[in-house]
């Protein structure tokens, strides 16, 4: 994949300069829609920037990476300021510090923060939700209550999610808060809570609603396995027995061959259960667009579950049809699945 053997050369040291780089106008163009996609077009403008310039797009096609890369830095120091300004209430009004998951606290782990995009400010708030809620409608403010995991309201143009809970069968570990790398306010989720999280995260939407991971879950990944004193034995005791325990390990190898770095030793368990580096490629990339009629999106993740039954049964230790149907008829049904 080229894009990400251009953000290969673009994060990661010692990466070497990317073969068969595109040549034509309609390439580069066809390179700069796939990173919209991928969610990495900051990223991706970095990357070219270190190009030898003999190889580099032309100017057009430079700007258009060069003004969406200027709006994602736009929208982040928006959404921080929002963050900033909202935990400053909440430490004011209501003597709490919630806790940042994602966003943020995954962009400090970048050369460049405001290069990550972002959507939303995720907050775990845990038993003070439903007081930051009181608070946030004494400002005239709306808030959405409809899911039970969490609370969501636009604060300064920025939406904000507060959490009660994080997973999403209300089956959290304890959480436990650390402060944000170079921030002095900020609060975030250890690098092995926050790469779990990441992993239930991820993996739930790829699974329940066929969601291709995209190249940026991955890089988050492998720059939090591979930030300074994560602990590995501690993150293998918090995914040990869960349903994420294998598929983080195969995204984990996936990452080393996409990328060409060494995240961790002693993957050799996968192989003994016959599962390859490609086999999350198949799974959890290789997603069709939603199709609208529910008879085509059954079809489509029935012939998948066969095609891959064994390796789904490796991941999981039973074949999808049990685990998704089953589990989740109840909640398709509500949904219209």
């Amino acid at each position: 994949m080229m894009l990400a053997s251009l953000l290969q050369y673009g994060l990661f040291a010692d990466a070497p300069l990317p073969s068969g780089l595109p040549l034509s106008e309609s390439e580069w163009q066809a390179l700069f829609d796939e990173s919209r996609r991928q969610a990495v077009t900051a990223l991706t403008y970095d990357a070219i920037l270190k190009l030898p310039a003999e190889v580099r797009p032309s100017r057009k096609v430079l700007f258009r990476f060069y003004s969406l890369a200027q709006t994602i830095e736009d929208d982040n120091r928006r959404r921080e300021k929002a963050l900033d300004d909202f935990m400053e209430l909440c430490k004011r009004n209501l003597d709490c510090v919630p806790t940042v998951v994602k966003g943020s606290s995954l962009a400090c782990l970048y050369r460049e923060p405001l290069h990550r995009e972002c959507g939303d400010n995720d907050l775990l708030t845990g038993v003070d939700t439903e007081r930051v809620g009181a608070m946030v409608e004494g400002m005239g403010i709306a808030v959405d209550r409809k899911d039970p995991r969490h609370i969501s309201f636009m604060f300064e143009k920025t939406t904000f999610e507060c959490h009660s809970y994080l997973l999403y069968h209300n089956d959290d570990p304890e959480w436990h808060s650390c402060r944000i790398a170079n921030s002095e306010t900020l609060q975030g989720l250890p690098a092995e809570e926050s790469a779990f999280f990441l992993a239930k995260h991820c993996e739930h939407h790829a699974v329940f609603f066929h969601n291709p991971v995209r190249l940026r879950t991955l890089i988050d990944w492998c720059l939090l396995l591979g930030s300074k004193g994560f602990d590995f034995d501690a993150f293998d005791c918090l995914k040990r027995g869960t349903d994420v325990d294998v598929f983080a390990d195969l995204m984990t190898l996936y990452c080393q061959q996409l990328f060409g770095v060494v995240l961790r030793d002693g993957l050799t368990t996968l192989q003994a259960k016959g599962l390859k580096a490609d086999d999350f490629y198949n799974i959890y990339m290789l997603c069709p667009e939603r199709h609208r009629r529910a008879v085509v999106r059954v079809a489509r993740r029935s012939w998948k579950y066969l095609r891959y039954g064994r390796q789904y049964r490796a991941i999981y230790g039973r074949s999808m049809f049990r685990r998704f149907y089953l589990q989740n008829l109840r909640v398709a049904i509500g949904q219209h699945l």
